[in-house]
């Protein structure tokens, strides 16, 4: 089903957005949660390979404890409910930019959305959710996933792997992120289809809906259209 808008506006029902408020913080407890157990687990070549950005400048993006950064976590309202397929960050750390008076060092404002601190982040999240469901019987209480966690990623997670043979073998369709020699495989999560005309013109693709996560605390609603060769057009989101 396509919808058509003649405005950059998209209302949700209060339903969904009580939902989402919810789920993203839900979810963004787990990221923060597995990323403290790689770091503190990682050797640092690992971390730099896989990572590449120095923990103490995500940590503070994820643990919400001083102005550094915000999450914009990417939710899909599919057919079968909310998915989040995966999270950019937005932070700051040092460099030759403007002294920022406050504090007298030099920052700039740097954002991340490569492959390594998104989606092999949710690649070991779902790798750790299907290990853990396979030995829970052998874990007891020393299970790192308690039964919340793993209600949440089986709710909101799509399967995501550094692999396609799984998704092959399942018979879903995937979508391949590279970045340098890194290949991560998700589940293909169909989006409603959206048109907008506006400004005398014509603009289609994926309806997306952005959600803002500011110290650990859900922060607004950021939809937006995401053309074929994935230009973002951002929309106003209004509650009904």
């Amino acid at each position: 089903m396509t919808t058509t808008l003649f405005s950059r506006e998209i209302t949700y029902g209060k339903k969904d957005v009580a939902e989402l408020e919810s789920a993203s913080i839900r979810v963004q407890l787990i990221y923060d949660k597995v990323l403290f157990m790689l770091h503190s687990h990682l050797p640092g070549s690992l971390w730099n390979a896989w990572i590449g950005v120095p923990y103490d400048i995500i940590s503070s993006l994820y643990k919400g404890d001083n102005d550094s950064g915000s999450v914009f976590q990417k939710w899909i309202q599919s057919p079968s409910g909310w998915k989040c397929i995966g999270c950019e960050r937005h932070c700051l750390e040092p460099s030759a930019g403007p002294v920022i008076p406050s504090s007298g060092k030099k920052r700039r404002f740097t954002f991340h959305n490569g492959i390594r601190q998104s989606m092999v982040l949710q690649a070991v999240i779902w790798s750790m959710y299907e290990n853990t469901l396979l030995f829970q019987p052998y874990l007891g209480e020393e299970s790192f996933l308690d039964e919340a966690d793993l209600d949440t990623i089986s709710t909101y997670f799509v399967p995501t792997y550094l692999s396609k043979h799984r998704l092959i073998e399942n018979g879903k369709r995937c979508k391949e992120y590279q970045e340098s020699n890194i290949r991560v495989y998700q589940e293909w999560i169909a989006a409603p289809d959206l048109v907008l005309q506006w400004n005398g013109g014509l603009t289609e693709g994926r309806w997306m809906t952005g959600v803002y996560v500011d110290h650990s605390r859900f922060a607004g609603l950021g939809p937006y259209l995401k053309d074929a060769q994935g230009k973002r057009t951002y929309m106003r989101a209004t509650v009904e």
